[in-house]
């Protein structure tokens, strides 16, 4: 008797399809951005203050994530991400025009960084998030992975175009990438909700692992919230903003290092190409990291997650500012390592956090009031590294400072994050609105 093979969930396409979207977005729009720095600095000769301008406003425009969940939740990942990867495309060939840090500032910095909030890390986790739940830190992570793969590949890539081609046609090159990698294929195959197949989420229980004697795996069986929080109450309560400073802690560092890293860099003597490579490092073991340590997020104590994440991320900032002192190429290798690595499983840690604290139905309307926080942080960090960098010609000081953050915020998570208290006044008010 012959037996039938069982069918590939399509869940793994959307997954793939979310991590070929940061593939894309991620490489061409985020880790890239250190090569455009080192342009406008080192060879157009552009003041560092205002360049980094364009990097706090970058940041500040993520207030606006919250939008992007509303849309999101509105007409869905696969719209959003192809309509505004479009957008972001023309603008991003625009800047092949710019020719002066204001122009710069406002076309890169407030046109591009608003559009491509659409279509990045939120969209993407969002879809995962709709089509996983026993293996979403798994699924996040693959995608993250993704993502992080973008920043290996396309550093060198993007510093080997503006060493060949004009700045004008090397940003064009780069709008028709994102494009082609980013936006045409997920209009084309992704879906937003199993339901749209007739399927479950997970696969339904076919999709369950099969569980080998003696390596069982457990599953961690913490906290659950009861109810599907509404974002208007979410919003109250401290944890969701304790949760967002704690993801901004780690991402501060590793900021400081994507955007300003490769300047630091060849300030203390590396080359154009080794100074690209360093950055794609650090990119290489954010992707190993998603892979191996993101499944972890679903089997522990979120809380202890983001600890751990933290403490490693802020000695990556000191060992990274040691090494470049230094000239010493095993030991930044190192520091970089240090610096990605934590960044890998960060987001699936603070999506199961969310998740658990507060259900999966309105994660893409909840998360991004994290975002907030992480885009004050963020634009502390550019601000930070200019101030650094015009007042002391020297970037350590950003990068002591990164380290002194997150060590001080892990510390505060361990000791003071615990689940949102949910009143039986508060649960009966929801059981009645579902029985509605």
């Amino acid at each position: 008797m012959q037996t039938q093979k069982k069918k590939l969930y399509y869940g793994w396409i959307v997954t793939l399809l979310a991590g070929l979207t940061y593939f894309g977005s991620n490489g061409l729009l985020s880790t890239s951005a250190g090569t455009i720095v080192s342009q406008v600095l080192l060879v157009k000769g552009w003041d560092p203050v205002q360049v980094s301008l364009t990097y706090t406003i970058k940041s500040v425009i993520g207030f606006a994530l919250p939008l992007v969940g509303i849309l999101l939740m509105k007409i869905g990942p696969r719209k959003c991400i192809f309509w505004t990867t479009t957008i972001t495309a023309v603008f991003l060939a625009i800047t092949g025009w710019v020719d002066s840090p204001i122009m710069f500032v406002l076309v890169y910095g407030i046109a591009v960084s608003f559009s491509m909030l659409f279509n990045d890390q939120l969209a993407c986790f969002a879809v995962v998030n709709n089509w996983w739940d026993r293996r979403r830190g798994e699924q996040g992570g693959y995608v993250q992975a993704l993502g992080a793969l973008g920043g290996v590949v396309f550093p060198p890539i993007i510093t080997w175009l503006f060493l060949n081609f004009s700045w004008k046609t090397s940003l064009i090159i780069m709008a028709v990438m994102l494009m082609v990698i980013t936006a045409i294929p997920q209009m084309l195959f992704m879906r937003d909700h199993p339901s749209e197949m007739g399927l479950e989420i997970d696969g339904g229980a076919t999709e369950e692992r099969p569980v080998k004697e003696g390596k069982a795996k457990p599953a961690y069986q913490g906290y659950r919230s009861p109810i599907d929080w509404e974002i208007k109450d979410a919003v109250c309560t401290p944890q969701l903003w304790l949760v967002g400073v704690a993801w901004g802690s780690t991402v501060f560092g590793y900021c400081a290092v994507q955007y300003f890293g490769m300047t630091h860099l060849m300030m203390n003597g590396f080359s154009d190409m080794t100074a690209a490579s360093a950055i794609s490092i650090m990119s290489g073991a954010l992707l190993v990291a998603s892979l191996l340590l993101s499944p972890l997020t679903d089997r522990m104590n979120p809380k202890i997650a983001l600890v751990c994440i933290g403490v490693v991320a802020s000695a990556g900032c000191i060992l990274f500012d040691v090494a470049a002192k230094a000239g010493s190429v095993p030991l930044m290798i190192l520091a970089m390592i240090l610096a990605g690595a934590p960044n890998g499983p960060i987001i699936c840690a603070v999506m199961n956090t969310l998740v658990s604290y507060y259900g999966a139905k309105n994660y893409a309307g909840i998360q991004p009031y994290c975002n907030i926080l992480l885009t004050l942080i963020g634009a502390a960090s550019s601000a930070i590294c200019g101030w650094a960098l015009s007042s002391f010609n020297s970037l350590s000081n950003a990068f002591y400072i990164a380290a002194a953050f997150g060590v001080a915020m892990s510390f505060i998570v361990l000791l003071f994050m615990k689940p949102p208290k949910v009143s039986e006044e508060m649960l009966a008010r929801y059981q009645t609105r579902s029985s509605v």
